[in-house]
């Protein structure tokens, strides 16, 4: 595949996949990469969707995993929802490189450059009656087809094969019915067909629930590769010793609202779940 068609996300797995693969040991259960923050990717303001998206704003920068904690209930997958379009705001507004962004629905979201691994990867994240082929190439079409919708067969199949062979997704072929994966390699089918194309924030929900030791791992470790590659990453989880593994910074939430933020250095679990159970005096 020549320049022209590798994404920068595509080239950075090229360059990197031999030395994170399986460099890691098992027992380094939160490989966390030190990087130097940059420019703000996202910023969100006044973000208001339902009961339990009430008024969250926040800023990613460059260089940073930005952790979202809290209980179950707290707003946090809604919140992921709303940002990615799969729910409808009420208010609020959406900047991306300091541009505001008009997000309806997933595909706005995806070609402005922000893009969700979900909470349920079988339900929101794949086509599990479909092939691990189909559910890599399908969202990334508009890359793949020319301008007559008509699909580059040698594209598509470079495409696969390098998502396949730099996230070591273990399969018998890309032809492969997704449901028949392990939980763990189904997750980096979910990431490796965002990080095809030239995305600027990556938001996993829960994406290590569910999965082995050494996929944790891997899914950890290419999040470092993500954030020193300048993209933006939010990182939502409800184990709170990954989230303080791996996050550069924390906003906790309950309730539906943003209820502190914490840096790494200084956030301890009790900070969090005194953050987390911070529910608004309700009058009966």
């Amino acid at each position: 595949m020549s320049d022209l068609y590798i994404p920068a996300t595509v080239k950075l797995f090229q360059t990197a996949s031999r030395s994170w693969r399986f460099s890691l040991a098992i027992n380094d259960r939160f490989p966390h990469a030190e990087t130097t923050v940059g420019k703000e990717i996202l910023k969100v303001e006044n973000l208001n969707a339902g009961r339990l998206v009430r008024d969250i704003s926040f800023s990613v920068m460059e260089g940073e995993i930005l952790g979202i904690a809290g209980l179950m209930g707290a707003g946090r997958t809604e919140m992921t929802r709303a940002l990615f379009g799969v729910d409808s705001k009420e208010t609020g507004r959406i900047f991306l490189d300091g541009k505001e962004i008009f997000i309806q629905k997933p595909s706005d979201a995806i070609k402005a450059g922000i893009v969700l691994a979900p909470e349920d990867r079988k339900k929101d994240g794949l086509c599990t009656k479909l092939s691990v082929r189909d559910n890599i190439s399908l969202p990334n079409l508009d890359l793949l087809s020319s301008k007559f919708g008509i699909i580059n067969k040698k594209k598509e199949n470079e495409m696969v094969l390098k998502a396949v062979r730099d996230f070591s997704i273990k399969l018998a072929s890309p032809e492969a019915n997704a449901q028949n994966l392990s939980g763990g390699n189904q997750q980096k089918v979910v990431v490796a067909k965002w990080l095809s194309r030239n995305s600027r924030v990556v938001i996993f929900d829960e994406p290590t629930r569910g999965i082995d030791v050494k996929a944790k791992v891997e899914i950890y470790t290419i999040m470092n590769h993500l954030k020193k590659a300048g993209i933006g990453v939010v990182f939502v989880s409800s184990e709170l010793p990954e989230i303080l593994g791996m996050s550069d910074r924390i906003i906790v939430m309950c309730d539906g609202r943003i209820t502190g933020e914490l840096k790494r250095e200084n956030a301890t679990q009790k900070d969090i779940l005194v953050y987390a159970t911070q529910f608004e005096k309700k009058v009966g």
